[in-house]
């Protein structure tokens, strides 16, 4: 997601000829802005709220103040704090564009940060609710566009989403992150080929994108086009090589092209990378497994496979199928007779 950025309206915009009180007091207000961008362009974000402060004294409708107090807040994760700001920066000037938009980057971030998934869903409707707004005052702006198809993702509102979505490409087809946002929109609704369409055309933009690789990998995966998804997830571990899930993946597209030793070694790779996770540790209790079963008099492959099966259970108990196998390959222990 992008970040709104800092708008700084000429100070003679502002100027609002009331009588000759009013006017002084709103160019002191202006002065008080003013000051506060000097401060929070050289880090001084304390002595700008303090600033910010003294505007809004002097001219309580001067939005720009209120939206500079949102800006400085949610930069340091006050997202509670930047809602009442960019609020209150909407309805004393309601036709502005941005600080709609960053009152609606503010409650997705809020969505973000939210550990409750009802709460989350709250803000996500806030969100879209401003994006509408925003984008009834500016419908070319191409952030707006997707990051409001992002919340209708999120919300599951897949059409919705894929609506927006295209809109950002639309207004920017040179955007890597408007084509893989729509490649994963196709790929939740199922639409397979779309999804793959939209992938590749977000690599040509942008090669070194291990994560859409793997996205991309995977919808080959579900294509049963095996080979096709083993150069995605290679070229994903080249790119990033630390990437246990690149690893993972080609580990498992091996195994089904019973390429079992170079799938052990790629299984192994990742656990490398990630100690912890439960899949990669069944995969290699699989791999082992498959080699026992086809040369049983190896039994040192049973033991190794259903040690490394044991390891994902104690990372993730909640594998009922893996249980079984595990029963299923243990040697019996014969009970002495008493």
């Amino acid at each position: 997601m992008r970040k709104g950025l800092l708008v700084v309206l000429p100070a003679v915009t502002m100027l609002v000829i009331i009588g000759c009180d009013g006017q002084v007091q709103t160019q002191q207000a202006i002065d008080h802005y003013v000051m506060s961008q000097i401060l929070a362009d050289q880090g001084d974000f304390d002595a700008a709220l303090t600033e910010l402060t003294e505007a809004i004294k002097q001219d309580p409708h001067l939005s720009v103040a209120f939206a500079a107090a949102g800006d400085i807040h949610r930069k340091r994760g006050n997202y509670e704090v930047a809602k009442h700001y960019y609020e209150t920066a909407c309805q004393t000037n309601p036709y502005a564009f941005k600080p709609q938009y960053n009152l609606a980057v503010t409650y997705q971030l809020l969505a973000e940060s939210c550990q409750s998934f009802n709460r989350a869903q709250q803000y996500l409707r806030q969100a879209v609710k401003v994006y509408l707004r925003a984008i009834t005052i500016q419908p070319e702006d191409f952030d707006a566009n997707l990051n409001i198809g992002a919340c209708y993702f999120q919300m599951g509102k897949y059409e919705l989403a894929e609506q927006y979505c295209k809109e950002a490409v639309r207004i920017d087809g040179d955007s890597p992150q408007a084509w893989s946002n729509l490649g994963i929109i196709y790929d939740s609704q199922n639409h397979l080929y779309e999804a793959v369409k939209a992938y590749k055309q977000s690599l040509e933009i942008d090669t070194n994108q291990p994560n859409i690789l793997l996205n991309l990998g995977s919808t080959y995966m579900r294509q049963n086009r095996i080979k096709a998804a083993l150069r995605a997830f290679e070229v994903a571990a080249k790119h990033d090589p630390q990437n246990s899930a690149a690893w993972e993946q080609m580990g498992r597209c091996l195994y089904y092209l019973e390429h079992y030793d170079k799938s052990l070694a790629c299984y192994e790779k990742s656990v490398e990378f990630e100690t912890d996770s439960p899949t990669a540790y069944r995969g290699i209790g699989v791999v082992y497994m498959t080699k026992f079963i086809l040369e049983q008099a190896q039994t040192n492959y049973r033991e190794k496979g259903l040690e490394a099966w044991n390891v994902s259970l104690e990372i993730q108990p909640e594998q009922d199928d893996l249980i079984k196998l595990v029963k299923k390959y243990s040697p019996k222990i014969d009970t002495p007779q008493l």
